[in-house]
């Protein structure tokens, strides 16, 4: 039987966004992962050279998704996202990664990180990552063996089941929006437009502060709220014929899963990028004054999906991408 690490961003998160993440990863290499003895373990905290020497050695270990990519590996500066030191570094080596992405645009990277990344990430194995911006970033750093296949979180969005999402506004909405990028002009705009358009409006706490947050803002007293656990948005979005419109990716593309139409508010270089290369249907937080055009307007979701990149990724491990 084989073992496998899985260095997870959901554990120890305050974003249920990383279960999005690592649940849609786990689906799609189910055919490895169900047979095998899986070692869950996390990113968002320190690692511990003594437990993973207790672990001992795994056939396999993944980097399963998430913003990893960055500029300077300082344990400081990265207190909550792979705090990586040179003492817990080794942990990581012949680790690959799956949709991995770069935490933000312009970063520079340090001397020691680039030498830390090429050792870590250099070899025969391809990797996985998120968007043409991040392969093109660590290919410039001289790590070549990486290939763009998109967010797992969207390996499922096949043109068959893009056929089933409706193309025309329902009735309902759910909204989400991000505490760490706060700006009450535009998400005020975004719930009045929802509650102008929309007969009932739910809101989902996709972050720990979400909810705090959304109650700074005007106009939020008649919004129904969903407990902010993956296991009710997931029953929530069976049960509702709702559009999504919110600033939380993993939220908007969860909703796509379920085949419910969604409008990505993007305010980052993730959804910016997953539209630029797949047709995400995202809309930049720019142009928020066409919000209420575009929800009365239909619209087609056509995500175009890297699939040779994909079945070549995961053809590494016997596994056949069914997209």
């Amino acid at each position: 039987m084989k073992k496998i690490f899985l260095f997870e961003p959901c554990i120890g998160s305050e974003n249920v966004g990383d279960q999005i993440i690592v649940d849609s990863i786990k689906h799609e290499m189910h055919e490895l992962f169900s047979p095998s003895f899986c070692i869950e373990l996390p990113t968002h905290t320190p690692l511990s050279n003594r437990y993973m020497y207790f672990l001992g050695k795994s056939n396999y270990k993944f980097i399963l998704g998430s913003n990893l990519i960055v500029g300077d590996l300082n344990p400081i500066i990265h207190l909550k996202q792979w705090n990586l030191t040179p003492l817990t570094l080794p942990n990581i080596k012949n680790a690959i990664l799956i949709g991995v992405g770069a935490q933000q645009y312009n970063q520079k990277f340090t001397f020691l990180t680039k030498i830390s990344y090429k050792w870590l990430f250099k070899g025969n194995t391809l990797h996985s990552v998120r968007d043409s911006y991040t392969e093109k970033l660590l290919k410039n750093i001289g790590i070549d063996n990486v290939i763009n296949t998109g967010c797992p979180t969207m390996w499922s969005l096949t043109p068959t089941l893009c056929t089933l999402i409706p193309s025309k506004k329902a009735k309902e909405a759910v909204l989400t929006l991000t505490d760490y990028k706060p700006n009450p002009e535009r998400d005020n705009h975004i719930i009045e437009v929802l509650k102008q358009d929309y007969s009932k409006v739910f809101f989902w706490p996709q972050g720990h502060r979400d909810y705090s947050y959304f109650k700074t803002l005007k106009k939020t007293n008649e919004i129904e709220i969903i407990n902010p656990h993956l296991s009710d948005y997931d029953n929530f979005l069976k049960k509702h014929e709702v559009d999504f419109i919110g600033t939380r990716l993993h939220g908007g593309i969860r909703a796509l899963q379920h085949k419910r139409r969604s409008i990505i508010i993007g305010i980052d270089n993730r959804a910016t990028e997953l539209n630029r290369d797949f047709n995400l249907p995202v809309v930049n937080q720019e142009n928020i004054s066409n919000l209420s055009k575009i929800i009365n307007s239909n619209f087609k979701t056509e995500i175009i999906l890297p699939k040779t990149n994909i079945q070549t990724f995961l053809s590494q491990f016997n596994i056949n991408y069914n997209g």
